[in-house]
C-alpha cells in the first residue's frame, strides 16, 4: 500500500502508535503500549501484585527462600520460617520458647466439679499463669481441647467435654486475653492418653490440653 503521508494515530497519548499498540485506549508503556502500574516489566493484566514491584511471571515480590513471605517483608530472606504458631510473619526460624511449651499439650492442675463444667478453685493459680503467658506473648493463638474419659453416653461426654474446654475460655477472657486468640474443641473420649480401662487411666484421659495454633 501506497505511503498516506499521515502521522501515525496514538489514541491514548502514550507514544506507542495505535498501529502496533495492544491496549489503545489505556496509556501504557513500550513496546506493548499496556498499563505497567508498578514498572516490574509484568503488564497489570498479568500482574497479581500490579501496585507493587515484583519479579516474573507473577509481578510479586521474590520469595527466595519458599516460605510465603516476600523477600521485603523477610527478615530471614534466606531461611524459612518456621510455621509453629510463634512469630510466623517475620520470615525467620525459631522455636516456642520453653514458657510456651510448658503451656503446650496436657495441662496438669486444671479440673472440674463432677460431671460438670465448674473449673474447680484449685485450678486457678494454674490459669492464672495461662493467662499472663498468653498476654506476655500476644500474637500466639490456642486451642483448648476438652477431654473425657469413656465412662458415660459418647454425646454427653462430647458436650461436657465442649463445655469444660469453654470454661477455660471464659476465665482467660475474664483475666484480659482477647477471645478471638481462643478456639475451643470437644474430643469427648475418642482421643484417650491411656487405652486401659483403669481407674487411674480414666483419670488421665480427663484433661485439658492447650495447642499452639497459626
Amino acid at each position: 500500500m501506497a505511503p498516506t503521508g499521515c502521522a501515525p494515530t496514538d489514541a491514548d497519548g502514550d507514544s506507542v502508535a495505535d498501529t502496533t499498540d495492544q491496549c489503545v485506549n489505556e496509556p501504557g508503556v513500550a513496546p506493548t503500549g499496556c498499563p505497567d502500574r508498578d514498572g516490574d516489566g509484568v503488564l497489570d493484566r498479568e500482574d497479581q501484585c500490579p501496585t507493587v514491584a515484583g519479579v516474573a511471571p507473577l509481578g510479586c515480590p521474590g520469595d527466595s527462600d519458599q516460605d510465603g513471605i516476600a523477600d521485603p517483608d523477610d527478615k530471614c530472606p534466606a531461611q524459612p520460617e518456621t510455621m509453629n504458631g510463634f512469630e510466623d510473619t517475620d520470615g525467620c526460624p525459631d522455636e516456642l520458647p520453653e514458657a510456651v511449651k510448658k503451656f503446650t499439650g496436657v495441662i496438669a492442675g486444671i479440673e472440674f466439679d463432677l460431671s460438670k463444667s465448674t473449673i474447680r478453685a484449685s485450678s486457678t493459680t494454674v490459669l492464672e499463669q495461662a493467662a499472663k503467658l498468653l498476654q506476655e506473648y500476644p500474637a500466639l493463638r490456642v486451642e483448648i481441647a476438652g477431654h473425657t474419659d469413656d465412662t458415660g453416653a459418647r454425646d454427653y461426654n462430647l458436650a461436657l467435654s465442649l463445655e469444660r474446654a469453654n470454661a477455660v475460655k471464659s476465665f482467660l477472657v475474664s483475666q484480659g486475653v482477647s477471645a478471638e486468640r481462643i478456639s475451643t474443641r470437644g474430643a469427648g473420649p475418642d482421643e484417650p492418653l491411656v487405652a486401659e480401662k483403669s481407674t487411674s487411666a480414666r483419670q488421665k484421659n480427663r484433661r485439658i490440653e492447650f495447642h499452639v495454633v497459626q
